[in-house]
């Protein structure tokens, strides 16, 4: 979506101070400049300093937006989002779960007892 409706350059200086960048956690644009203030040299920084995008969306709706602020902030002209930290999705699973599972048979090598790995 950021990548066909981009704003034009210099867009960060047009939003004022009291402008919700993350609506979810009511962050606003002064909060992220004060976050690179702070030390903020990332998105990730920055939303550990200020909890942009750890509201309901996740980021979905303000990670372009917090990241561009962000590298604005550190000197850029705000135009071009830096690449976003994507980690994988991840559910619990008890060690019982793990215990009981069989190994497939792609799975990959596995190691004999005694057997050198060279």
């Amino acid at each position: 979506m950021a990548t066909v409706h981009r704003p034009g350059a210099h867009w960060p200086q047009w939003i004022t101070e009291d402008t919700e960048v993350c609506r979810c956690e009511e962050v606003t644009a002064h909060d992220l400049r004060r976050a690179h203030e702070l030390g903020a040299r990332d998105a990730r920084s920055a939303k550990l300093l200020t909890r942009a995008g750890m509201g309901w969306c996740q980021g979905r709706m303000c990670e372009t937006a917090v990241t561009c602020l962000v590298a604005d902030a550190a000197g850029g002209d705000g135009s071009a989002p830096l690449v976003p930290a994507r980690r994988p999705l991840s559910c619990p699973v008890s060690l019982q779960d793990l215990a009981d599972s069989t190994p497939s048979a792609d799975a990959g090598p596995t190691a004999t007892p005694g057997a050198s790995a060279l």
